[in-house]
């Protein structure tokens, strides 16, 4: 602009007639004019490859994301589940569970320990009685003082609810008067509140509100419990939640493939591959666009790439990992054994019959074509996952270590002598419980005697203990021995015990509302830990050591066995870490074992107080161990113990960046576990990659910045543009530098033809003037 500012000032100082701008301009562009030419058409060329291969690659990234879940075997392992009636019982997957049916019954809800003090104050800043208030909830008690500085009705309430004493206390204003509630902060039959040392409590004593109880279900006819109303674990992979209880009905539990699912996704990976290879062939076309399809945005790219070998290789690629057989595999091993084939027009299409075929009687198999998978010839060895660095193959593996629990046994147990216990069937109706109906009656054989037939008193009684009473006076009476009845709120059943000698029922008759059926019910010899408490310092899988106590009192091994079990999981540091054990009692004496396996799996007893007679007295402890072993490749072995999972040590993850032999290992990201079985060889896992997991790959390296095909032309591309930017601007300059030339000598040119000019005028004056003289 600058140039063309000083041309028109030169040209209006000269008087000139002749366009020095103009021509400079038209100079100039002729000098670059050939270049030029030749690089834009380079740079259309490139931008126009350019822009295709971004439309080409944002497609079959697009075409990929319907491959996520054919490729691998979650979408096959997904389950329907249903209820008959989900405002009994609700059910969900919460894994992989087994398909099939299940009859459910929900017997009995779970609950929390309520209790209600009976003493009335006439407010909340009453005083209440000063002492030592212990609190036990579930065989764990703690202690609170009460003293001048809090003994009144709201400071008991403060101290109980600020602290973690496993109960939440309230105070209830009934009428005016105030009475203070106590629940437990867990449900279930563990969570039994006792409460003791105020003299308050002590005299006036406590109304129970609420019952600690169990959730109770029947599962084709087994019956099981859990403190909540969910349950996670008693069906692998469901989760089973109880929402009202229904005596007189059972419910379906239905467990079947997503079948609808898997077909859908089948179908829609086959429309997405056709539309993805109609778009290549658009990209790759030399047809001639009329005149509206070329306007048409439909048509942006087409023919782009026409001629293009990286868009033959890329068909090819893809195509030819969708074709053959999958020889790690048997029968169906091919797209066609699953009902997919391709037409003449390289389209794929679907016989739906073969496909759901499969989809019902060979599920797995239908996965094995599609995705990733292992398959083993060992029941106890399962592969569980892989990564995208995990190759096909056949892998030998050999275990010298199996995954073990941390287990602590104690020493031999002591029995009272002569004191046996019997107890009868969980109580399912806490309600029908209290009724004894009319010929209810049972056979009893006490110290071993002939049986006697026993009848008891038809009647509807106000608690348990009350018929607990009754049927302890029926039997006494009609025997003429002396044994004690009494209803075990933590264990959710009547128990008969005898302090002289065995017990033992049979031939129940309509008595199942107090937990007995018609079968046999043999006693059980007692161990005495009446005289204190029984306490140890216990810490599982790394939990901070705490303190457990169980009450004092007489108890069978499997009685025991539970009390020891709930005083250890329900300790504060032991759930919040995740930890819990089980108690046996094989042998006659008790095992303690983490329920988790491996190296992170520990159990610790130590400083036990009056647990002889249960055989603990010596501090005990425990480490689980990993599972050890190695698998081997084509190119050599490779350990697993490194490789093992810190939470769980039956599970293998091999590292994606294992090698053997200074080599990627072909094994890495394989994922598995060894439950159990022997050590020695296991057998093969078999590695195979199903047609989607191919195509994934295939996508995967040719899109790959780290020498894929379509990003590697993409980078050459970029770097041309760059590399045509970068000329276009020396064109440019080049241009400036001739326009600025042509201006300076068209300038002196129009200099000298102005100086010719006035020249010639003064010539002409001169002998103009000349002749007139």
């Amino acid at each position: 602009m600058a140039n063309e500012i000083g041309t028109t000032l030169l040209n209006s100082l000269t008087n000139s007639t002749f366009d020095i701008g103009n021509m400079a301009k038209v100079l100039a562009e002729a000098g670059v004019a050939s270049p030029r030419a030749t690089l834009e058409t380079k740079e259309t060329k490139a931008n126009t490859e350019l822009s295709a291969l971004n439309y080409l690659q944002s497609n079959v990234e697009a075409f990929q994301s319907y491959l996520g879940n054919l490729s691998t075997p979650t979408l096959f392992q997904g389950r329907a589940v249903t209820s008959s009636d989900d405002s009994v019982i609700s059910v969900q997957s919460n894994g992989v569970p087994v398909t099939g049916s299940y009859q459910v019954q929900s017997l009995q809800l779970a609950q929390a320990h309520t209790l209600v003090a009976n003493k009335s104050y006439s407010s909340t800043s009453d005083i209440i009685s000063m002492g030592t208030l212990s609190i036990g909830v579930g065989g764990q008690t703690q202690n609170i003082v009460i003293d001048n500085s809090n003994n009144t009705l709201e400071g008991l309430q403060n101290i109980i609810n600020n602290g973690d004493y496993g109960v939440n206390a309230s105070i209830i204003n009934n009428g005016g008067n105030y009475q203070l509630m106590f629940s437990s902060k867990q449900a279930g039959a563990a969570s039994e509140i006792t409460l003791s040392g105020l003299a308050d409590f002590d005299t006036n004593g406590f109304t129970t509100t609420s019952e600690a109880q169990d959730a109770l279900m029947s599962i084709n006819g087994l019956v099981v419990s859990n403190n909540s109303n969910t349950f996670d674990d008693v069906i692998d992979g469901l989760q089973i939640s109880l929402k009202s209880v229904s005596l007189q009905s059972t419910q379906s539990l239905s467990v079947s493939s997503d079948s609808e699912t898997i077909s859908n996704t089948v179908l829609d990976f086959v429309d997405v591959y056709n539309q993805l290879d109609t778009i290549l062939d658009d990209l790759g076309s030399y047809k001639e666009l009329t005149e509206d399809e070329a306007a048409s945005e439909d048509y942006a790219f087409f023919g782009d790439l026409a001629g293009s070998s990286l868009l033959r290789d890329l068909k090819g690629q893809i195509r030819d990992s969708l074709s053959g057989a999958i020889s790690q595999l048997t029968d169906p091993n091919t797209l066609a054994a699953a009902g997919l084939s391709f037409d003449l027009e390289g389209k794929l299409s679907v016989d739906t019959t073969t496909l759901n075929n499969l989809i019902t009687n060979n599920l797995d198999g239908l996965a094995n074509v599609f995705a990733k998978s292992g398959q083993t010839t060992d029941p106890l060895m399962n592969v569980t996952g892989s990564s995208d660095k995990t190759q096909a193959g056949s892998y030998a593996v050999n275990i010298s270590q199996l995954a073990e629990k941390a287990t602590v046994v104690g020493g031999a147990t002591t029995f009272a002598a002569n004191e046996y216990r019997l107890a009868g069937g969980v109580v399912y109706d806490p309600v029908q419980a209290l009724n004894i109906e009319s010929g209810a009656g049972f056979q009893i054989s006490i110290n071993g005697g002939v049986a006697t037939q026993v009848n008891f008193t038809q009647g509807s009684y106000a608690t348990k203990d009350l018929v607990a009473a009754q049927i302890q006076s029926d039997i006494n009476t009609q025997t003429g021995q002396a044994v004690s009845v009494a209803y075990d709120p933590s264990q959710g059943r009547f128990e008969i015990t005898n302090t002289t000698g065995t017990v033992d029922v049979s031939s129940a008759t309509l008595l199942g509302n107090q937990g007995f059926n018609s079968g046999s019910y043999a006693s059980e010899q007692l161990m005495d830990l009446s005289g204190a408490a029984v306490s140890f310092d216990v810490s599982i899988d790394g939990s901070i050591a705490t303190q457990a106590t169980i009450s004092a009192g007489k108890y069978t091994l499997n009685e025991f066995a539970e009390r020891m079990r709930t005083s250890i999981n329900n300790l504060s540091e032991t759930s919040s870490s995740g930890a819990s054990v089980s108690v046996s009692t094989e042998g006659g004496v008790f095992s303690v074992v983490s329920n988790r396996y491996g190296v992170s799996s520990d159990v610790t007893l130590s400083n036990f107080s009056n647990a002889t007679n249960a055989g603990f007295s010596a501090d005990l402890s425990d480490q689980g161990q990993n599972v050890d072993g190695t698998i081997t490749t084509a190119a050599g072995t490779l350990s697993l113990g490194a490789y093992a999972d810190s939470e769980d040590g039956r599970k293998i993850k091999i590292s994606d960046y294992a090698v053997i032999a200074s080599e990627p290992a072909d094994v890495r990201g394989l994922e598995f576990q060894i439950l159990g079985g022997t050590t020695g060889s296991r057998g093969d896992i078999v590695f195979s990659q199903g047609f989607a997991s191919r195509v994934n790959e295939t996508i995967n390296n040719l899109l790959s910045d780290d020498n894929g095909l379509v990003s590697d032309r993409i980078d050459s591309l970029t770097n041309k543009l760059s590399d045509y930017e970068e000329k276009t601007t020396k064109l440019d300059a080049r241009y400036e530098t001739l326009l600025l030339k042509y201006q300076l000598q068209f300038s002196s040119l129009q200099s000298l033809l102005s100086s010719s000019q006035q020249t010639s005028d003064f010539l002409t004056a001169t002998f103009s003037n000349n002749n007139n003289n």
